[in-house]
């Protein structure tokens, strides 16, 4: 058994752009098993255990209900079986319903998806950081993760990264409509108390750090703007342009004012996003199953 190895299942490309530190993510096909492996585990909110799988280090039997499992399954499968059924043997009304809630299911599911694979990415770039873990449920509201960079003393933070993580067919729109504004709405203030209660909730786990500290940490990040965004999009490759994905960003340095450094984008180019999205929640879907099958008797 190899110990402390970590090994990149997705990697970063940088691009040329004026609006922020750009990179293009591709997952490696020989390691894409490894990122499955990951993300079911991630799914069954074991994040110790899918660190050790990035870090090529034996996972740990653990504990947990008997509905983690079906749970986490659930959570990657769209649309809903029921809805399928009545989009085909409902009537005309039903048939309406039940398309809308399968489209808005299929968002759901690939926004979701794409937040672990972020957070994947976030964990690999940045090891020794402190990570919000993935959200557990669909469609929660606010910053999809934080990552905060403390001095080698644990006591002050160098840095705190907020992270948007969309999927889309139209990236640009989203982009333009959504993400522009949450990060405008933080830079104004409007939403220092959300971002200070989480990032409080976040420094609590640092060991050895005092209320004193832990106050100068959280209110440093407002004081001497030392935040950071990172925006990160998963797509298809018709969202391309000439070169690269860099207008997806454009204007991202007029939102988020700063140093080039303090902007950070990223896009995962699928042949098409739905379809590439689908086929990586039933990956990890199968290694779900796998992972029930190695433990039946046993807690999951």
């Amino acid at each position: 058994m190899k110990t402390g190895v970590r090994v990149m299942p997705i990697v970063l490309s940088h691009r040329p752009s004026a609006a922020c530190h750009l990179s293009e993510w591709s997952v490696e096909p020989g390691k894409r098993e490894q990122l499955v492996t990951v993300l079911a585990y991630l799914y069954l909110q074991q994040e110790q255990n899918a660190e050790r799988v990035i870090r090529i280090l034996d996972t740990r039997a653990r504990s947990s209900t008997a509905r983690v499992l079906p749970n986490a399954i659930e959570k990657l499968t769209a649309p809903k079986p029921a809805d399928l059924e009545l989009s085909q043997h409902g009537d005309v009304e039903e048939q309406q319903k039940a398309n809308d809630r399968m489209r808005v299911s299929v968002w759901h599911r690939d926004g979701h998806l794409f937040q672990y694979v972020s957070w994947v990415v976030a964990r690999l770039t940045s090891p020794t950081s402190i990570l919000t873990p993935p959200h557990v449920r669909q469609a929660d509201k606010g910053f999809d993760g934080f990552i905060i960079e403390l001095d080698k003393a644990q006591k002050r933070v160098l840095k705190v990264v907020l992270c948007e993580d969309k999927a889309s067919e139209d990236p640009r729109k989203l982009i333009t409509k959504s993400v522009w504004k949450e990060i405008t709405s933080i830079q104004e203030g409007e939403r220092e108390d959300e971002v200070s209660s989480a990032l409080t909730t976040l420094l609590k786990a640092v060991p050895d750090l005092s209320d004193e500290e832990l106050e100068d940490a959280v209110d440093v990040i407002f004081w001497e703007k030392i935040r950071q965004f990172r925006v990160s999009v998963a797509t298809g490759e018709d969202q391309r342009g000439a070169n690269d994905f860099s207008h997806l960003v454009a204007g991202f340095e007029d939102v988020a004012l700063g140093a080039l450094e303090s902007r950070i984008g990223g896009v995962l180019p699928f042949d098409g996003v739905r379809d590439g999205l689908h086929q990586l929640a039933q990956d990890v879907i199968a290694r779900l199953q796998q992972i029930g099958l190695a433990t039946e008797g046993d807690d999951v």
